[in-house]
């Protein structure tokens, strides 16, 4: 099938140069965004550079990215040392989301460690989130792990997507959105690559990994407890995706309570990990999905 080309771009109108340097102190981990608009690459210039790269599997449901040479790309990256290795799905608006994801999921029939499925959601008129929704239900029943979102600043912020995992602003300074990843440029020059778009994780690559699947993320630490109250808070369970149980019901019970539509079925699925980390996001918390002690905490009105 012949490329199909995507005018849109997700982080802005044009190319932006990108700094020599991170825009700000501490550790980050650089990563190119590649698919079939690089003819030529070399994976181990590429992975001496970065140990982290993000490549598109999917346009839609019936094409399959050149990038992906098979599945041949993946297993060169990760067999080369690849530590994270995000792999995302151009949701095309006109196409069912659920649909979709099925192709996905087909195409890469399992996850490895350190692997992460995207949705790259760029079109689509009105709101958004239900077609989001639909397609990580059917990826995590798949796949068995929770997938990430992509977007550009004011498209998520337009369709309702806010806030999405991998987020494009091609701009001096990072966003303010919550985000796990923000691709700042279109026009960084990655050896082994050329020029290509460009993202960046703040930490290091273990911490990186960790986000991925088989990683294991250390829970955020509580502040030490002032007084009894605030003991019992930080004796309530931690809970994330997957989790099942009486617990979960009193975090839907409170989501309920705070405006959030969800059912009170005990399952923390993806509406469920959507909503707290949508009420996260609204209290000004880091905003990850998962109900610890400060979440908990905000829920009870702490």
């Amino acid at each position: 099938m012949a490329n199909r080309a995507v005018t849109f771009r997700a982080g802005g109108a044009g190319g932006q140069s990108a700094p020599a340097a991170p825009p700000s102190p501490g550790p980050v981990v650089l990563m190119a965004d590649v698919s079939e608009f690089q003819a030529e690459i070399t994976d181990a210039t590429y992975l001496a550079w970065s140990k982290a790269v993000i490549i598109r599997a999917m346009y839609g449901a019936g094409h399959v990215d050149g990038a992906w040479y098979g599945g041949q790309r993946r297993e060169q990256l990760l067999s080369g040392g690849a530590q994270f290795l995000g792999l995302y799905q151009y949701l095309v608006a006109t196409e069912d989301a659920a649909t979709q994801a099925r192709a996905l999921a087909a195409l890469l029939g399992h996850l490895n460690p350190g692997e992460y499925v995207i949705a790259d959601i760029e079109e689509g008129a009105g709101p958004q989130q239900a077609r989001w929704l639909a397609w990580a239900d059917v990826m995590h029943g798949e796949l068995g792990f929770a997938p990430g979102s992509y977007s550009g600043l004011d498209f998520a912020y337009a369709a309702g997507l806010d806030p999405v995992d991998w987020v494009a602003a091609y701009q001096a300074t990072e966003p303010a959105m919550p985000h796990k990843l923000w691709q700042f440029t279109d026009a960084y020059t990655v050896p082994g690559v050329g020029t290509a778009d460009c993202s960046l994780f703040r930490g290091t690559i273990g911490q990186l990994r960790a986000l991925a699947y088989g990683g294991t993320p250390a829970p955020a630490q509580p502040a030490a407890p002032a007084n009894w109250t605030e003991t019992l808070l930080n004796e309530l369970p931690t809970l994330a995706q997957g989790a099942t149980g009486g617990d979960v019901r009193t975090v839907q019970g409170l989501l309920c309570a705070r405006g959030h539509t969800v059912a009170i079925d005990g399952s923390y699925g993806v509406v469920t990990a959507s909503s707290v980390r949508a009420f996260q996001s609204a209290a000004g918390i880091t905003a990850d999905s998962v109900a610890g002690p400060v979440t908990w905490a905000k829920l009870l009105g702490r």
